[in-house]
């Protein structure tokens, strides 16, 4: 008899078992705490926030840590922010805690108080802080706490660690980045009292200090109790790696069962949560410096979205365990995936900070996802409750965008009858062109996944079909999907008086890095994709000039990758012209209006057009057959985010 030998795991790094102040995890996965806006006005826990950590626990995480939780009522730092501020607040997180742990899960508290970058419009008065330290959010300045201020928030965090305790949560950590308070007497940059919490750098532990002595006098010995910290602060006389390697040796002294490495102020948070612009793991290497002087659990976090990744950075000694942020936010079953060998199953994170930073479908919904639709909407939208297609029906979606690639898909799967058509020879629409533009990988990521998911699904896809109502109704539907899309805008939409001589799309450009152009450059629009040209043809050495109209480049992207961009602009030295309208091109020479109404010239070289998008119509739904049900999604309907696009797919796939 042959006995077939199992496979080795491909992780066994990320999947090796590890202990965390006593707490037993099956693997090295922690979801790093992140703000969702889950919780009601009264900052309480919700079925919402409930059914989003379950999620991620039957996904095999092996540590659940809860976003940001206030302790005290003057660290709250907006209207949904999660808190516990007294007993009341015990029955939610124990309902909390039941549903992660019958999930088979673990979890563990954030405990925070904003102090500096507290919302006054929540808390109703001046902010606190060590000192009174200027925001650069804002430029609002807060007040220097007094000693007795001090001393009730020592209090208020072991108050919240016994709540936690007491409601059934297997630790807590203790936030000491970000700029919040915890993180502002660590700071010597926050930091600049003179007395017994501020100065030297035991000084400005000893708020650290206190808070796990206050704990540990509530909770007990036995109870895990970690911090999180930022181990570079990126502004001047700020912290630094080294000096944090001294700091870590302290906190270790005091009792913190593990370390949880992370980086920036409220004024340098992008680099905390940085775009596809940064590369995977680039926090990495601060985890790393304080792992070479501490004994207890590292964990490191900063852009990872890849199992590989992951396992690289345990294997190197990087860290001892790696938090996912957006990447569980993209895809609860990561862990699961991960260790089933299904990494092409994962629905990829690309780090657009749209749906989670930048909320950018819709302000009001809280923290959600650009490639996953059902995050935040867990209690509805599970994937096993998707509603049966009853009756089942046959389903026609025009157009392979990521509108119509995911209505195809979900409505598959709820058992309808699928076809799309794709006029172009290649799926991903709006998606395929961000692909080439993007380095990361991540874009060609989450197209592969989406391309899987189609397959998987059973939907027929027909290439180079042009649709109009002759051949829809040849086809026979009983519904229709409209997903066409959007088309690149004209210059003769956009530029008042045209452009006469050879210009180049930018998609052209980034499809063709071998395509002829001249040493100066000239991109008319400073959008994503024109932005990413900027950077790809200043790397290739052309003098690149960047023309936008709004008032700052990447006017759609969020906050965080706007920043990244225009640092990476700047540092190749391309010219940035912001506020100002493209009057015309022609004999070599871009004229431009700037905002205070100035007309300037400048060399044009070779014109690339990156000018947005238009609403691609398809056949005109008022033209249908009688009877037919016609629906109109994404792009086609107004050319706007691929948050929009996957969102209206999700939904409309649900519901025909």
């Amino acid at each position: 008899m042959i006995t077939k030998v199992p496979e080795p795991m491909r992780y066994p790094r990320l999947f090796s078992p590890l202990s965390l102040g006593g707490l037993e995890l099956p693997n090295r996965i922690v979801m790093a705490p992140m703000g969702t806006h889950y919780a009601d006005l009264q900052h309480r826990v919700t079925d919402r926030l409930i059914a989003y950590h379950v999620a991620r626990a039957r996904g095999g995480t092996g540590l659940n840590i809860v976003e940001h939780t206030a302790v005290h009522p003057l660290g709250l730092t907006a209207p949904r922010m999660l808190a516990i501020l007294d007993d009341t607040y015990i029955d939610g997180f124990r309902r909390l805690a039941d549903a992660v742990h019958e999930a088979g899960g673990r979890i563990a508290l954030q405990l925070q108080h904003g102090g500096r970058q507290a919302s006054v419009q929540v808390i109703g008065q001046e902010t606190l802080s060590p000192s009174a330290v200027p925001t650069g959010r804002d430029g609002r300045l807060p007040r220097e706490m007094t000693v007795r201020e001090i001393r009730e928030a020592v209090e208020a965090f072991g108050e919240g660690a016994r709540r936690a305790r007491q409601a059934g949560l297997d630790g807590v950590e203790v936030h000491m980045a970000h700029g919040y308070l915890g993180c502002s007497f660590l700071s010597p940059h926050l930091n600049r009292r003179t007395d017994a919490y501020g100065g030297d750098l035991r000084k400005r532990t000893r708020f650290a200090a206190e808070v796990i002595a206050a704990i540990r006098k509530r909770c007990g010995q036995d109870f895990p109790v970690w911090c999180r910290v930022s181990a570079e602060e990126y502004v001047p006389g700020g912290m630094t790696p080294e000096m944090m390697q001294q700091v870590a040796v302290l906190l270790q002294g005091y009792g913190y069962c593990a370390i949880h490495v992370s980086a920036g102020i409220g004024e340098t948070s992008s680099y905390a949560s940085a775009p596809f612009l940064m590369p995977q793991g680039h926090l990495l290497p601060l985890a790393a410096a304080v792992a070479r002087v501490v004994s207890v659990p590292v964990i490191g976090v900063g852009n990872l979205r890849t199992p590989a990744r992951a396992e690289e950075a345990l294997s190197a000694g990087q860290c001892h365990l790696v938090a996912l942020g957006r990447a569980l936010l993209a895809d609860p079953e990561w862990a699961n995936k991960a260790r089933q060998g299904r990494e092409r199953d994962i629905i990829t994170c690309v780090q657009c900070n749209l749906g989670c930073l930048g909320k950018a479908r819709d302000p009001e919904a809280g923290c959600e996802c650009v490639t996953n639709p059902t995050t935040g909407h867990e209690a509805e939208w599970e994937d096993d409750a998707l509603p049966p297609a009853e009756p089942r029906r046959k389903v026609l979606v025009i157009g392979g965008g990521p509108a119509g690639m995911t209505a195809a898909a979900v409505a598959a799967r709820r058992g309808h009858e699928v076809t799309l058509w794709e006029q172009r020879p290649t799926l991903g629409g709006r998606l395929a062109d961000l692909v080439c533009a993007d380095r990361s990988g991540a874009f060609a990521d989450l197209l592969g996944s989406m391309v899987g998911a189609l397959d998987a699904s059973g939907v027929q896809v027909l290439w180079q079909q042009k649709a109009d109502w002759e051949t829809i109704a040849a086809a026979a539907p009983d519904v229709v999907v409209i997903a066409t899309g959007s088309r690149p805008a004209t210059a003769r939409e956009s530029v008042v008086g045209g452009i006469s001589g050879t210009v180049v799309d930018v998609l052209d450009c980034l499809q063709n890095p071998q395509r002829p152009l001249s040493h100066v450059v000239t991109i008319l629009g400073a959008g994503e994709s024109g932005c990413l040209a900027a950077l790809h043809l200043a790397r290739r050495g052309h003098e690149v000039t960047l023309l936008e109209r709004e008032p700052l480049v990447g006017p759609r992207m969020a906050a965080g990758v706007q920043h990244f961009v225009a640092r990476q602009l700047a540092d190749l030295g391309v010219k940035v012209y912001t506020a100002c309208e493209v009057l015309s091109v022609a004999e070599g020479t871009v004229t431009v209006r700037g905002s205070e109404g100035v007309l300037r010239s400048l060399p044009a070289g070779s014109v690339v057009l990156a000018l947005g998008h238009r609403s691609q119509q398809g056949p005109a739904p008022e033209a249908a057959p009688p009877g037919l049900q016609v629906y109109s999604i994404g792009d086609c309907v107004e050319a706007r985010t691929l948050h929009h696009a996957i969102w209206e797919g999700a939904q409309i796939g649900r519901t025909v």
